[in-house]
């Protein structure tokens, strides 16, 4: 990894506590500004309550005025309400967070000229025991590995995907389309806001990544699997961030990796 890049390294849970959520969940966190932008409009983070584990990221819309501020309000309102979850229902949790996020996001865009027509994606994860459940807007995306196959639980809601589940367009055409990073759907962009609610079963061994398009669209899918099939999950963040930067990292990138082990 190069020396500059601004990591956060994680353990959930810390060393020698019990964890409610199986043997162990294990967490690793980065984001990096990249080598091209001038400023980092990702946030991420990372929080645990009681047997609940909260991931969750947003990107700030690129080009438009206030994408930190975006991000970063999502994020502080989805940590926020996670706060003030009482545990119970998961699922409505997930979406009611990254609705307060777009209310909280879209009011202030609109009270303030300044900022008017931030936006931002969102992506908010919570683990529970033997179970995931998803709230997802955008193109950040949640990879699971699980017996040495790859795959995408979240939908990206931009252009180029939409064609491509038209079968407008072929998926060997989708990474070049000029549509690949024009959103149909964001954070902040309206009053009301169409969530996606995924729910996921875990296993025993199962890794995932939750990463911002500026991680996944610069590696493969197999360069992924890849990294996630090391035993130390470190490594498999370093392994991802080093194709990233050597590949030109033309954005910004943030990925937040976790292991039920």
């Amino acid at each position: 990894m190069s020396a500059t890049a601004e990591r956060i390294p994680l353990l959930i849970p810390p060393t020698g506590t019990e964890n409610p959520v199986g043997d162990a969940v294990l967490c690793r966190a980065m984001t990096h500004r990249g080598l091209v932008r001038l400023h980092n409009e990702d946030a991420f983070c990372v929080e645990t309550k009681a047997d609940y584990h909260l991931f969750a990221i947003a990107d700030g819309l690129g080009g438009h005025r206030g994408g930190s501020i975006a991000s970063e309000m999502a994020i502080d309102t989805i940590k926020n309400e996670f706060e003030k979850w009482n545990g119970k229902g998961k699922e409505r949790f997930v979406v009611k967070a990254i609705n307060a996020a777009n209310m909280e996001v879209f009011n202030t865009s609109q009270s303030h000229p300044e900022l008017f027509n931030m936006q931002t994606t969102a992506t908010a994860v919570v683990l529970e025991s033997d179970s995931l459940a998803i709230a997802h807007v955008g193109d950040c995306r949640l990879y699971r590995v699980r017996n040495g196959r790859a795959a995408v639980l979240t939908k990206d809601h931009s252009q180029a995907a939409e064609l491509l589940r038209m079968h407008l367009i072929s998926e060997k055409d989708a990474p070049q389309h000029p549509g690949r990073h024009q959103l149909t759907r964001s954070v902040g962009s309206s009053p009301f806001l169409r969530v996606d609610l995924v729910k996921e079963k875990t296993s025993h061994g199962d890794s995932y990544v939750l990463a911002s398009d500026g991680l996944w669209s610069e590696l493969d899918p197999l360069d992924i699997r890849d990294a996630l099939l090391d035993d130390n999950i470190e490594k498999s963040l370093e392994q991802m961030v080093a194709m990233v930067l050597k590949a030109g990292a033309p954005d910004n990138l943030t990925a937040i990796i976790f292991r039920v082990s």
